[in-house]
Formats: C-alpha cells, sequence, structure tokens
C-alpha cells in the first residue's frame, strides 16, 4: 500500500511539474507575441489564392443541403505580427431562414477530413450576438466585446450546428436577418478587437517600439495560456469518433460553379486540399513562434521570478539553507549552455527554472550542425565539473581552502553536473547520443527513451531520489509523443543525410502525414511531431566520422573526472580494492522487515529560533535544544554550545530532576573543550538525580559511564562502571547490547585494577545473559543477537591470550566459530575472521605451537581473502604470515610473507609506523599485547623497525 502511494505521489508530482513547465511555456510565448489593429475588407472571391479557394470549397456542399447559401467573401488582417503577414480569407454564408450566418476560413488547426473552421454567426435586433464554434475556442480565445461565444466541444460540427439551432429558437430577442448590418457588425468587431483589449488592460503599448505593436500583460498571458491548454485537452477528448463527410469529392452533387455561379477553376484532390491545410496551418503556426521574440529585459524578468520561484519550492522542499546553492549550480550549468548557444548563432536564447526540477536554456537554430549540438549540451555540465575538480585540486594540494558555504557548492556542482553528463535521457548525455548515435535509427532512439525512463526510475528507487523518480515519470508521459515522432521519421522518404531547405523538408513531413495510418491524429499531434522532426531534416544527420568523434569526446568528458579522482584521491583505488570482494559475499539471509511510516519532516529550528523572543519559556528552550542537536548532529560544536548555553539560561529555574535540564547538561558535557566543565556538567546531573529512579536511571548511567572514560584512578573507574551496570540492569529486565557494552568495559576496567578473576566472571556473565535465538528465527533482530554473541566469545578468548591461558582461548574460539553459520553472509564477515584470527594467536602463542596452526591459518587466510580488502596486502596480516610461517619452519611461507610485507609498505604514507611503537598500559586493559609484541619483533627482525 505504501509503495501504491508513493508511486501516485510521484505522478502527481510530476503531472504539476508537466503542467508547470507548459504553463511557463506558453506564457512566456504568449507574452512575447506582438499585436496590432486588425481589420477586415470584403474581396472578390476569385481574387482569393487557388489553394485557399479549394479550402474554403471543403464544407460548401454540407453548408447548402443544410440550408446556407454563399452571400461574400471577405480577407481579415490578422492581430498577430508574424515575418509572413498573411492575410485570413474567408467566405460567408447565410442559412435560408435568415437567422444564422457561417463564416468559413482555413482552420488553424485542422482535421484530416475538414481543413476549414466554421464558425456560426446569429445577431440580435438589441445589439448583442452570438458566436458558436466547435473544438476551436481553445483557437480564438479572446472575448469579443458584445458577443457571446459557445463551444460545446462535440465530435462532428453538424452537431454544434444543431445545437446552435436549438438555442437561436428558444431565443426570446427578435433575430436580425439583415444581411448587411450583420456584415457591418463583424467589421465593427474586428476594427473594436484591439481598443476593447486595451481598455480591458490585457493589451499594453510595446515600450519603446516605434511600430506602435502591443503586447499581453502578465495576467492576461496567463489567462490566455490556461485557456489555451484546456480547449486543447477539451478537443483532444472529443475527436471525431467517426470519418466527417468530404463532400468536396463529390462534385456531381455540388459543382464548383453552383455556389458562385463564374467559372471556378477545377477542384484539388481531396489529399492536395488537405495537404495545403495543413501546411498553411503549420506555416502560420511557425510565423506566429518565431515573431515571438523577448526583449533583454522580460528575459531577465522571467528569469528572475522563475528563479523566486524556485527559491520558494525548494525551500520547502528541501532546506532554505542549501536551495540558494543548487539554484547558483544550476544557474551555472544553464549559463554554460547559453554562452555556448549565443556562440554557435542560436536565436531567441533564454534562460528560466523549472521549481523542484532545474532549469531550461532555450534557442533556436535548425540548421544547427551535429558539432554544434554536441558543444551546445557539454557547455552545460563539463564547465561546473572542471570548476569543481580544479577547486578540490588546489585545496587537496594546499593552494586554497574555501569556506564550507562554497565547498557545497562545489560539491554540489560536481555531483549535479556529473549525473547531466549520465547517456540517459532527457540529460545531457543522452541528448548527446541521441543526436550522434540514434538519430539514424528511429526505432532505437524510441527504445532508448524507453531504457532511459526505466533507468532514471530505478536510480530514483535506489537513491530515494523524489527528483530522479518524477523526471522518470515526465519521460514516461513523452513515450506516446516518441512513438509518434518515430512513426513519421519512418515515414519521411529521405535520400542521404544531405540537409533540405525549409520548404522541401515540409513537403516531405505533411506529405508523409497524408497517409491513411496518420489520418486518425489530431492536428496538434501532428504539429508536435512534425515539429521535433523539422530541425533533423533542416540539419544534416552526422556522419558515421562525426558520430564516431562526437562519441570520442563525450566518453572523454565523462570518464576524465573518474581518472582525475583517482589520480587526485589516491586512496580512492585502495577504497575500491577494499569494496570490491565484499561484493561477491551473499547478502544476509533475514526476513524482509515491514515498511514503517515515514518520518514527518524534522522541525526547522532556525525558524523557531527566529521568533525566539515572542515564544514561551518552555517552547524557546526547546527550540534552542533542537537547534543545538541539530547543530552537534552536523558537527558544529560551536553552534551547538552556544544553543545549549541559552537553553542552560532557562533551564537552571526548572528543578533539579526534570529531565529537560538534565537533557541540557548532557549536551553541555558532550560540546565542551574543557575536561574540568565536562565533568562538572556531568558530576551535576549526578547530584541532582540522586538515587534515581524509572527514567531517572538512564541518563545517570549515561553520566557516570562517560565520568569513567575519564581521567579517574582505576578504583574509581570500576566503581563507576559498577554503578552504570546496576542502573542499567534495573531499568530492564531484558539485557540489551547497551548492557553488554557496559558489561565489557566493566570488565576490561577490573583487569586494569587487578581483579582478573572478576574480569573473566563479567565477560562470561555477558556471554550468558546474552539471549540465544531459536534457529529458526530469520529477523534482523535475531542475526544481531547472534553476531554479538559470537563477538562476546571473541572478546573472552582475546582475554584468555592476554593471560597466557592458550588452551583455554582455544576452545572459546571455537564455541564461537560453533555459532557461525555455513553460508558466510556480509554480516558475517568480520565476526568469522574475527574469531579464525583469535584461533590462529591461541595456537601461534602456544609453548608447542600444534600442527593443526597450518590448517588454521590456511582457513584464516581464505576468509580474509574472500571479504573486504581481499584483494589488498594488508601489513598486519603479512606479519603474521611471517610469524606462523617461522613457528612452521616453512621457509616458502616466509618467503611469500617477506614479499608481502615490503609490497604493503610501499603502499603506506607512514610505514610501519603504528605496528613498530610498543604496546602502552593505559585505562583499560590491553588483551592484545602479546599479539602487538610478536608482530613488532618480527618487524625488528626483518629490519623495518630501526627507527621506532
Amino acid at each position: 500500500m505504501a509503495m501504491v502511494l508513493q508511486i501516485g505521489l510521484v505522478v502527481l508530482l510530476a503531472l504539476a511539474a508537466l503542467v508547470a513547465i507548459v504553463l511557463v511555456v506558453a506564457v512566456r510565448r504568449l507574452g512575447q507575441l506582438r499585436w496590432r489593429p486588425a481589420h477586415s475588407l470584403s474581396v472578390v472571391r476569385d481574387d482569393i489564392p487557388a489553394d485557399v479557394r479549394a479550402i474554403l470549397d471543403r464544407p460548401a456542399a454540407e453548408l447548402v443541403q443544410l440550408g446556407f447559401t454563399y452571400r461574400y467573401s471577405g480577407t481579415v488582417q490578422t492581430m498577430l505580427v508574424t515575418p509572413q503577414d498573411t492575410p485570413t480569407f474567408y467566405d460567408i454564408y447565410q442559412h435560408r431562414d435568415g437567422h444564422t450566418h457561417a463564416m468559413v476560413s482555413p482552420s488553424p488547426a485542422p482535421e484530416p477530413q475538414q481543413p476549414c473552421m466554421l464558425q456560426l454567426i446569429t445577431c440580435f435586433e438589441d445589439g448583442h450576438n452570438w458566436l458558436t464554434l466547435n473544438r476551436c475556442r481553445h483557437l480564438s480565445p479572446i472575448d469579443l466585446p458584445r458577443w457571446h461565444t459557445v463551444d460545446d466541444y462535440l465530435p462532428q460540427w453538424v452537431q454544434a450546428w444543431h445545437r446552435h439551432l436549438q438555442r437561436v429558437q428558444a431565443a426570446t430577442v427578435p433575430i436580425c436577418t439583415d444581411g448587411l448590418e450583420v456584415h457591418h457588425r463583424l467589421r465593427q468587431t474586428f476594427d473594436d478587437l484591439l481598443p476593447h483589449l486595451r481598455q480591458q488592460g490585457q493589451l499594453v503599448p510595446v515600450a519603446g517600439d516605434s511600430s506602435g505593436h502591443f503586447r499581453l500583460t502578465l495576467l492576461a498571458a496567463a489567462h490566455m495560456a490556461l485557456k489555451v491548454l484546456g480547449g486543447q485537452l477539451r478537443a483532444g477528448w472529443s475527436a471525431p469518433q467517426a470519418p466527417i463527410p468530404t463532400p468536396g469529392t463529390d462534385t456531381a452533387t455540388h459543382p464548383p460553379h453552383t455556389a458562385y455561379g463564374s467559372d471556378a477553376a477545377q477542384p484539388l484532390p481531396p489529399q492536395q486540399q488537405s495537404l495545403d491545410a495543413d501546411l498553411r496551418a503549420f506555416q502560420n503556426q511557425l510565423a506566429t513562434s518565431r515573431a515571438a521574440t523577448s526583449s533583454a529585459k522580460s528575459k531577465w524578468i522571467t528569469f528572475t521570478v522563475t528563479a523566486l520561484l524556485f527559491l520558494l519550492v525548494g525551500g520547502l522542499w528541501l532546506s532554505w539553507t542549501f536551495v540558494p546553492i543548487v539554484l547558483a549550480v544550476v544557474a551555472l550549468h544553464e549559463g554554460g549552455h547559453y554562452l555556448a548557444m549565443k556562440l554557435t548563432g542560436f536565436r531567441n536564447v533564454s534562460v528560466f527554472f523549472v521549481p523542484g526540477l532545474g532549469g531550461l536554456a532555450t534557442g533556436e537554430k535548425e540548421t544547427a550542425t551535429p558539432f554544434e549540438k554536441l558543444f551546445v549540451y557539454l557547455a552545460g555540465p563539463v564547465p561546473g565539473i572542471a570548476l569543481a575538480g580544479a577547486a578540490f585540486w588546489a585545496s587537496a594540494s594546499g593552494y586554497w581552502t574555501g569556506p564550507d558555504w562554497l565547498n557545497e557548492f562545489l560539491i554540489a556542482s560536481l555531483v549535479i553536473n556529473y549525473l547531466n553528463l549520465l547517456p540517459l535521457m532527457p540529460l545531457d548525455g543522452g541528448r548527446v547520443l541521441e543526436t550522434l548515435v540514434f538519430a539514424r535509427h528511429p526505432r532505437l532512439r524510441f527504445v532508448f527513451a524507453a531504457i532511459c525512463c526505466a533507468a532514471l526510475f530505478g536510480l530514483g528507487q535506489l537513491f530515494d531520489d523524489m527528483v530522479l523518480r518524477v523526471v522518470a515519470v515526465l519521460v514516461a508521459f513523452g513515450l506516446p509523443y516518441q512513438w509518434h515522432r518515430m512513426q513519421l521519421d519512418l515515414a519521411v522518404p529521405r535520400e542521404s543525410n544531405a540537409a533540405l531547405d525549409e520548404p522541401q523538408a515540409l513537403q516531405r513531413i505533411f506529405g508523409a502525414l497524408q497517409n491513411a495510418k496518420f489520418q486518425s491524429w489530431s492536428f496538434a499531434k501532428r504539429t508536435a511531431a512534425a515539429t521535433a522532426l523539422l530541425p533533423e531534416l533542416l540539419g544534416r544527420r552526422a556522419s558515421h566520422a562525426e558520430a564516431f568523434v562526437g562519441v570520442l569526446i563525450y566518453a572523454a568528458c565523462l570518464l576524465a573526472p573518474l581518472g582525475a579522482a583517482f589520480v587526485a584521491i589516491p586512496h580512492l583505488g585502495t577504497a575500491l580494492a577494499i569494496l570490491t570482494p565484499g561484493l561477491r559475499v551473499p547478502p544476509d539471509n533475514v526476513e524482509p522487515e515491514p515498511p514503517r511510516a515515514p518520518l514527518p519532516p524534522p522541525p526547522d529550528w532556525n525558524a523557531q529560533l527566529a521568533q525566539a523572543a515572542t515564544l514561551p519559556p518552555d517552547q524557546r528552550m526547546a527550540a534552542y535544544i533542537g537547534a543545538a542537536q541539530q547543530a552537534h548532529d552536523g558537527e558544529d560544536t560551536d553552534t551547538a554550545q552556544r544553543h545549549y548555553q541559552s537553553a542552560w539560561a532557562l533551564a537552571q529555574a526548572l528543578p533539579a530532576r526534570d529531565l529537560r535540564r538534565i537533557s541540557v547538561l548532557h549536551g553541555l558535557a558532550a560540546v565542551v573543550d574543557d575536561e574540568a566543565q565536562r565533568r562538572e556538567h556531568l558530576n551535576q546531573i549526578v547530584a541532582d538525580l540522586a538515587e534515581p529512579a524509572g527514567p531517572e536511571r538512564e541518563p545517570v548511567a549515561q553520566a557516570k559511564e562517560y565520568l569513567a572514560y575519564g581521567d579517574v584512578t582505576t578504583a574509581e573507574r570500576v566503581a563507576l562502571l559498577r554503578d552504570a551496570l546496576d542502573l542499567r540492569m534495573g531499568v530492564t529486565t531484558d539485557p540489551n547490547f547497551t548492557v553488554a557494552a557496559t558489561r565489557l568495559a566493566l570488565a576490561r576496567a577490573l583487569d586494569a585494577h587487578g581483579d582478573t578473576t572478576g574480569a573473566q566472571a563479567q565477560l562470561q556473565i555477558r556471554i550468558d545473559s546474552l539471549p540465544r535465538p531459536d534457529t529458526q528465527d530469520r529477523t534482523r533482530r535475531a542475526l544481531d543477537q547472534r553476531l554479538h554473541r559470537v563477538m562476546a566469545r571473541v572478546d573472552l578468548a582475546w582475554f584468555l591470550v592476554g593471560h597466557g591461558q592458550p588452551v583455554q582461548a582455544q576452545q572459546t574460539a571455537e564455541q564461537a566459530l560453533a555459532e557461525v553459520p555455513d553460508t558466510v553472509t556480509t554480516s558475517w564477515l568480520q565476526p568469522r575472521q574475527q574469531a579464525l584470527e583469535v584461533q590462529v594467536w591461541s595456537l601461534l602463542l602456544s609453548p608447542q605451537p600444534a600442527s593443526a596452526l597450518a590448517t588454521q591459518w590456511q582457513t584464516y587466510d581464505r576468509a580474509r581473502s574472500a571479504g573486504f580488502g581481499g584483494d589488498r596486502k594488508l601489513l598486519f596480516h603479512e606479519v603474521d604470515r611471517a610469524l606462523v610461517a617461522q613457528a612452521l619452519s616453512d621457509d616458502r611461507m616466509l618467503a611469500k610473507a617477506k614479499s608481502g610485507i615490503s609490497e604493503a609498505l610501499s603502499k603506506m604514507s607512514r610505514p610501519g609506523t603504528a605496528l613498530c611503537k610498543p604496546s602502552t598500559t593505559g585505562a583499560q586493559s590491553n588483551w592484545r599485547a602479546p599479539q602487538q609484541a610478536a608482530r613488532q619483533r618480527m618487524l625488528a627482525e626483518l629490519g623495518h623497525c630501526r627507527g621506532a
């Protein structure tokens, strides 16, 4: 259930992100458009271009059958300013009853069988007017003055006509049937439209534009964007369920001269008419898009507003302190793309941010070459990686040390930019491969997109990263689009990789779209696929040589940071060598734990501290304690100490036994540097909670344990640890692992104090008190209990080794190994190795080493080789090999040990220093002293401890 809810949350976040991206792009585009007054003029129909007349003829027969008669034609200079500046032509029909006029014009979004947009117009004597559209209100989203516009988004426009007829028949206001008056109102509406929009505050003059153009306000652009996007969704849901009649193919029913009474040209074939309609509509869209250019001021406004939204969403999602660093990294990344596009001649280049996800650098250059695209894609992540790498190298070399916030920025820059280099769509690395490799193979490109989707989601699950999961779902939403693009790409004929000019490319694309298998596609779907494919036809595909060189460059950028990391951080190779062998070990055989409820988000202590003066004392103290604990967890001891001191100023007034007061004292003891102050705080806890009971026992036990680890006599240490153990035993009748740890510390203290018998007794009690789980119990808790029992026996065995009882130590080690399962899993690697190690040393330190030493050593050596770091020569292990070889008089083993010692010493920064130092007698008894002495002696015999 939790997984289903999590997936649902990811999908919802992805949908929200998708809507946000589409809205931001739409509002930007609409805000970039330039508007001017519209004017309508009557024209002679024969003056209309032949291809447009052919489009306007398509619904003529059906209109005649419904009782309409052709009246006149006209043209409108559209309000949108475009480079082509082509007028829109239209035909006007009037119903035989006079109540409705039909305006026929080329559709901005032609359907396969209906390339026209029909608008049904009814005017009333009181000056009001009705306008009925069908599935195209979003293409005319402006509200006309004194016009009531209706669009029910029905599958067929004939259904919209019947709805309009029903409304007309139910009208109570007299209808105007005067065709001249209707004509006048239409022309007047076009003339009044721009002044009306200005009066409503939707259009404002473009600053510094001498041509007198206007632009939409931000609010008007957002309102129009919502209308357009909502209408597109409704149009998609109400797609025609059956082919629309094609009267243009039936010349017997409606020959051209029937409507117009003149020598009309022979109609074009329907497929050519559809092709012309699609081309005309798409070219108008291209012209509108290319006219949507932004001024530098508007680009900066968009950049700033989206950056603020990014900070707001990121602050709520991540943290208010880290999100500015992420924003700076994303800005640097997108700035690289921006500069690269500027250098390679892209137009209309801009940058904006997508809250919660990242940023986008957009630009247009349909004729970009493969290497220009490669340069643009790599210019985003590579500079950030290079900057971070250079800074880390300078810091590691001692040339420069940056502040903490800058180090966080560099780490984030390295991680975010390197992730963008990964060969996954829609990351930059994925786009590189798509351009160089998959552009030639449409099917492989689609498969690549699907694989990237799964890989991104898998990485999101692996790292528990919500952003990666949301991006994966966004890619999944785009897979149908990728499928349509693939189908169109396969259908478009191509003779070579050479670039085409725009008219040729559009003819090929929309010629392919006239095939029967594309007839069910909406215009939005067709234009989306065409828009994606057009740049590939205008710009040539990469040749095989270019693809090879480009992939090499990309591979160098991808692998160079890894190589630099191994050079700059020599221990990285060592760490990998340690971890890699362990990957061969099977995982623990435990039952999966039931899913836990997600933890609530931690309180924002800094926000509470900002209002500390207004909080009641109890809440203020809680805020100081929480902020101090948070700072201490982050290793910021100075801040933690400052907050604890503020909390103590309030806690001093509390009763001595108040656990909040005790918590502050514990915190102060943990962060102060002065040992005397630390002891003072701990002793105050013990004094305040004299004769502790119930929950008071735990903090007193902790305080006495911390005091025992300080500078005290052995007798005092024993007394403190005995008290701590008694307090912990009184808390629960089921001794836990904390009790076992306290008992081990007490055993070491007793041994150091000279009470060897008492120490051994405590170690044995420790073993006996640990629970022995049932053999069938496969829970994680049972595994932990088994591990602790084995390690408790290992500790007792080392105690016996340290006190010259090798036989008893051998027996204890065998008991520990008997509890290790036959199949060694991840958690059992170290316990088994340590049990085998003490077994070897119990034999090695015997007066007469048993013949079993060779067998036990081989078992131990194989176990260490199979675990973490098993492929490396470790100094202590090679010295142990030499000691065993010496005890067995095995010259071959000794030679191998000497070689291993030399290899291990060559890889150490301070060769042999630790093993060459004599063992010291400290506060705790050192039960491995015989082992350390033997190792030191062997190294000295081999000449490696001269300076020790």
